[in-house]
C-alpha cells in the first residue's frame, strides 16, 4: 500500500469515528472520497455519492458558493470557516433551506500541496429559525409593551449582554444609550433583594427547573439612587444542548401600589395579629371582617367565607337576645360598653366567657352608623390561672422538698407536709414558729445579719444552711433558696419564701465518692508506675485523637517536655516528610475506630532523627464509642539502619550480577546457534532450556534492583501518551508465546490514550499476567478485562488457580512476600513483582 493511499485510509477512519458531520474530498474537481453518516444524513443522500465529484453527487448545490469555496481551499491550502450560512438541499424530492456551522480544512502533502479537504459541519437551522422568528414577533411585542408603559429586557447569557429599552433604562436609573452588561444590572438592585433576584434567574436558565420568572424587588437608580419597586416577568431560551443562550421579559414599575399595600399590610398585621378577637359586622349583624385571633377563638375554618356568617351564628339564643335587646341599644356613640358576654365557637355548643368592648363605626364624610365594631379577649386563661395557682399550693403542700413563708419579722405564715416532718413540728406548733427557732443557732445569726440585707438588696439568695429537729435537736445540713415576695401594685416587699432540700443523702454519697475517688486516684498511680516501667513510650489519647498521657520514657528520647507534647504538639519534632502521611493515617484510625500503625523520624535530645514504629489501639464501651486510645511508640531506628544496608547490598549484588548473567546469556545463545548449525539438536535443546533459566535469573536481578531503585527514591518514571489497550494487546500475545498450556482470553472494553511510564505500566500487566499464569498450574485459562472509568483505566486479570484466603490478601504487595503452605515448593519467586507492580502503581498516581 502506497503511502498516499495509507493516508486515505487513515482520514476515512477519522471520518467515521467523528462525532460531527464529516465528508473528504480529493483533487480540485472535488470528488467526494468518503463521509460519515451524520453528513449522508444534512445531504439527504445514501453512500453512493462517494467517489462522485460534488456537483454530479448534489446537482441542487449548482449556483450555491461551496464549490468555489471548496476550490479556493484547494488552491491556497487556506483553511475556511463560516457561521449560519444559507444551504438549499433537496430532501424526499422537496428543496429545503437550511442553515449550517461548516469549516473546510486543507490536507497539505510534504510538499505543501493540498492532499484533501476535510469538511465538518454542525447543523444550527433550528437556532437560526428561532431567532428570526423571534426577531418578528419582538418588534411586534414591543409596540403593545410601549403602550402600556413596560420595559422589556434580552440578556444573552453566554457574553452577558443586556438589551434594555428606553423604559427599563429609566427603571434602572441610566441615561442615554451606553453599552449595559449583565453585572452593570446586578449593580443597580437592592443588596437585601440581589440574593432571591440571582436565584430566580438560575432557576429559570436551569433546563430541569419548571418555575417561571416572575420576581418583585427593588432597584437602586445607576445615578440618582432613588430607590423604586419593579415586577419582573420572563422566561429562557435553550438550545438543543439545553443551555440557555437568551433570557428575556418584561419590567413594570410597581413602586406607588408597593406602597400602598405596605401601608394597607401594616395596619392589617397589626390588627390581623392582635392577640385579642376583633370583627366588624354592619348594622343587622352580618360579618364584614375578622381577624386571625378571632377565627383561632371561635374555630372558624380558614378556608370559610365570613361575609355568609353574622351574629347568631356565634351566640346561644339567650345570648343573642340579651346582646341584641340590652346591649346593642346602651352602645354609647363615643364611649362605646364593656362588659362581659359568653361567646359560642361555630357550629359548637361551647360557651366561651369573653371581656367585650363594643364600638360604633361611622362613615367620615355623613358621620352616619355604618357598623359596629367588637374586640374580645378570652377570660378562660384567667380563669385557669386561678386554677392552677390552687393546683400550685396542693403540689407545694405534697412536695418532698422544704417549703415555707414568713413575713420580713421570720413569723412563720406557711410550711408544708414535708417540711413540718423534716423539723418535727405539727399542725399546733406553726401558730407560734419563728424562722429563727428551727434554724441552728449559726444558721440564724446568718439569716438576721447577713441574709436579710442580702435579700432586700438582690430579690433572692441560694447557698447552705442547717436547720434543727425541734424534738431531737439534730442538726440538719440543707441547701436553701429564698426569695422575696412583693406586693403586686407597690413593688412594696411584703414576705420572704424559702424552699430547702436535705442534704444529708447527698453528703454521705459524697463521702462514699471521696472513697472511691481514693481508690482510682491510687490505681492511677499504679498504672503510671507500670507505663513509666516498660521499654517502650507509652501514651493514651482522647476519643478525638488530643495526646493526654506520656509516659517518663519521652524524657529520654525527645527533644521537647512531656507537658509540651501533649495534645498535637507530639508532631512539633517530626520529620516534614513523614508528617502530612502520619497525620492522614491517624485522622483515618480517629474516624473510623481501626487500629493505627505507622512509622515516622522524631528528632531526639541530640537533634538526630531517630525512627519509630507506633501502634495503638481503641478502647470501646458496650456500644462501640471510643472511650480512650492507648499506644506505644518503639525505637527501630537500628533495624532501619539494617535494612537500609540490606538495600544496599542488594542494589550492589544486583547490579554486579547483570553484568556476568548478560554475558553467560550472550555465550548460550552462540553456542545454542552453533550446536544447532552442527545438527546436535539435543544438546542445542539443552542450551535452550539454559537460556530460559538465564531469562529467570535475569528477571529475579531485575525485581531486586527495582526494589532497591524503590526503596532508595531513584525509581525513575518518564510520562508519555500511548495507546493503553495497543500495550495490553502486546504482552497478551508475548505471554501467550510462552503459556503452552493456559488460553489468555481477553474482554478489552477500553480504547484510548493514557498518560504515564508505558514501559513500566507494561512491567505491571506482564507481572499480573505472568502471577496468574504461575499460580493457576491446574486451569487451561486466564482472562483479561479492560473497563473505561471515566478518569480512569482499569484492568483485571482474572485466573482459576490456587486462590488466596481474605486474611492474606492485604499481605500480596508486601515485599517477599510468598504463598505459604504445602505447595510453596512449586511456586519459585522471590515475592517481589506484586510489590515492585504496586509501588509503580501508586507513584504514578
Amino acid at each position: 500500500m502506497s503511502e498516499s493511499n495509507t493516508h486515505i485510509s487513515r482520514y476515512n477512519e477519522l471520518i467515521e469515528a467523528s462525532p460531527t458531520a464529516t465528508a473528504i474530498y480529493y483533487t480540485r474537481d472535488i470528488v467526494i472520497n468518503a463521509a460519515n453518516s451524520q453528513m449522508l444524513t444534512f445531504l439527504g443522500k445514501d453512500s453512493s455519492i462517494i467517489g462522485k465529484p460534488l456537483l454530479q453527487a448534489i446537482p441542487e448545490l449548482s449556483g450555491q458558493p461551496f464549490l468555489a469555496l471548496l476550490q479556493k481551499v484547494f488552491d491556497t491550502g487556506e483553511t475556511h470557516h463560516s457561521q449560519q450560512d444559507e444551504a438549499k438541499i433537496l430532501i424526499n424530492g422537496e428543496l429545503k433551506t437550511f442553515y449550517f456551522n461548516y469549516t473546510y480544512k486543507a490536507i497539505l502533502d510534504q510538499h505543501g500541496k493540498t492532499e484533501a479537504i476535510i469538511h465538518s459541519a454542525i447543523n444550527v437551522t433550528d437556532l437560526v429559525s428561532a431567532k428570526l422568528a423571534m426577531k418578528d414577533a419582538q418588534e411586534r411585542l414591543s409596540l403593545a409593551l410601549e403602550s402600556a408603559e413596560i420595559g422589556t429586557w434580552d440578556l444573552d447569557t453566554l457574553s452577558e449582554n443586556l438589551y434594555w429599552d428606553e423604559r427599563c433604562r429609566e427603571l434602572f436609573g441610566f441615561e442615554g444609550n451606553e453599552h449595559i452588561i449583565y453585572s452593570q444590572a446586578l449593580d443597580c438592585i437592592h443588596p437585601d433583594d440581589k440574593a432571591k433576584v440571582l436565584q430566580a434567574v438560575q432557576q429559570a436558565i436551569d433546563p430541569s427547573n419548571t418555575l417561571t420568572y416572575d420576581i418583585r424587588y427593588r432597584t437602586i437608580g445607576n445615578t440618582s439612587g432613588n430607590i423604586r419597586w419593579v415586577h419582573c416577568k420572563g422566561r429562557a431560551y435553550f438550545n438543543d444542548q439545553g443551555i440557555a443562550y437568551r433570557f428575556a421579559g418584561t419590567t413594570r414599575d410597581i413602586t406607588e401600589e408597593t406602597k400602598l399595600r405596605q401601608s394597607e399590610q401594616r395596619l392589617m398585621a397589626l390588627v390581623n395579629y392582635n392577640a385579642d378577637h376583633m370583627s366588624i359586622a354592619d348594622l343587622e349583624g352580618n360579618l364584614i371582617y375578622m381577624n386571625e385571633a378571632a377565627r383561632i377563638l371561635l374555630n372558624v375554618p380558614q378556608q370559610a367565607d365570613i361575609t355568609t356568617l353574622s351574629a347568631k351564628d356565634f351566640y346561644t339564643p339567650g345570648e343573642l337576645h340579651r346582646v341584641q335587646h340590652n346591649i346593642i341599644p346602651s352602645i354609647d356613640s363615643k364611649e362605646g360598653w364593656q362588659g362581659v358576654i359568653h361567646l359560642k365557637p361555630y357550629q359548637t355548643n361551647e360557651e366561651i366567657p369573653c371581656q367585650v368592648n363594643y364600638i360604633l363605626i361611622k362613615d367620615p364624610l355623613t358621620d352616619e352608623i355604618i357598623g359596629r365594631g367588637a374586640t374580645a379577649r378570652d377570660l378562660r386563661p384567667e380563669m385557669k390561672a386561678k386554677s392552677e395557682l390552687q393546683r400550685l399550693a396542693t403540689i407545694v403542700d405534697i412536695s418532698e422538698d422544704f417549703c415555707n413563708y414568713s413575713d420580713l419579722n421570720g413569723n412563720t405564715i406557711y410550711i408544708n407536709r414535708s417540711g413540718k416532718k423534716l423539723i418535727g413540728m405539727d399542725d399546733n406548733g406553726m401558730a407560734t414558729a419563728n424562722i429563727y427557732k428551727y434554724h441552728s443557732p449559726s444558721s440564724s445569726a446568718k439569716i438576721s445579719t447577713e441574709i436579710m440585707e442580702h435579700l432586700l438588696r438582690e430579690e433572692q439568695w441560694s447557698g447552705t444552711l442547717e436547720l434543727m429537729h425541734l424534738q431531737t435537736r439534730e442538726i440538719i445540713p440543707i441547701h436553701k433558696q429564698l426569695f422575696i415576695i412583693r406586693d403586686e401594685l407597690t413593688k412594696r416587699p411584703t414576705a420572704i419564701a424559702g424552699i430547702a432540700r436535705d442534704l444529708r443523702a447527698e453528703i454521705n454519697a459524697r463521702q462514699a465518692m471521696d472513697e472511691k475517688n481514693s481508690e482510682l486516684r491510687r490505681s492511677i498511680r499504679e498504672m503510671e508506675f507500670l507505663a513509666n516501667a516498660v521499654p517502650a513510650v507509652v501514651w493514651t489519647a482522647t476519643p478525638d485523637g488530643m495526646l493526654d498521657f506520656i509516659n517518663q520514657r519521652w524524657y529520654e528520647c525527645s527533644d521537647i517536655p512531656i507537658a509540651d507534647s501533649l495534645g498535637t504538639k507530639w508532631a512539633a519534632t517530626m520529620h516534614s516528610d513523614d508528617l502530612p502521611g502520619t497525620l492522614k493515617a491517624w485522622g483515618k484510625s480517629l474516624s473510623t475506630g481501626s487500629s493505627y500503625q505507622t512509622e515516622f523520624r522524631l528528632k531526639d535530645k541530640y537533634g538526630q532523627y531517630r525512627w519509630w514504629l507506633v501502634r495503638a489501639l481503641p478502647l470501646t464501651d458496650k456500644n462501640g464509642h471510643i472511650i480512650k486510645w492507648y499506644g506505644t511508640n518503639t525505637d527501630i531506628t537500628q533495624q532501619k539502619e539494617l535494612e537500609k544496608q540490606k538495600d544496599n547490598f542488594l542494589g550492589v549484588a544486583s547490579h554486579e550480577l547483570k553484568t556476568p548473567v548478560t554475558s553467560i546469556k550472550a555465550y548460550a545463545q552462540v553456542l545454542e546457534m552453533t550446536l544447532r548449525r552442527s545438527g546436535d539438536v539435543k544438546n542445542a535443546s539443552l542450551m535452550t532450556k539454559m537460556d530460559r533459566q538465564i531469562n529467570r535469573l535475569t528477571s529475579l536481578i531485575g525485581d531486586l534492583l527495582d526494589v532497591t531503585k524503590i526503596n532508595s527514591g531513584r525509581l525513575q518514571l518518564v510520562y508519555e501518551p500511548f495507546d493503553f489497550n495497543q500495550l495490553v494487546e502486546e504482552v497478551i500475545e508475548n505471554t501467550q508465546l510462552t503459556a503452552e498450556r493456559h488460553q489468555i482470553k481477553k474482554e478489552l472494553g477500553f480504547k484510548g490514550t493514557i498518560t504515564g511510564d508505558r514501559e513500566r505500566i507494561c512491567q505491571v500487566v506482564v507481572n499480573l499476567l505472568s502471577n496468574a499464569i504461575k499460580y493457576s498450574p491446574e486451569a487451561n485459562q486466564i482472562i483479561v478485562y479492560t473497563e473505561d472509568h471515566g478518569t480512569e483505566v482499569q484492568l483485571c486479570v482474572q485466573d482459576f488457580g490456587i486462590g488466596l484466603t481474605r486474611d492474606k490478601q492485604d499481605h500480596v504487595f508486601e515485599q517477599f512476600y510468598r504463598v505459604s503452605g504445602t505447595k510453596e515448593h512449586t511456586f519459585p519467586g522471590l515475592g517481589l513483582g506484586l510489590y515492585i507492580s504496586s509501588e509503580i502503581v501508586n507513584q504514578l498516581g
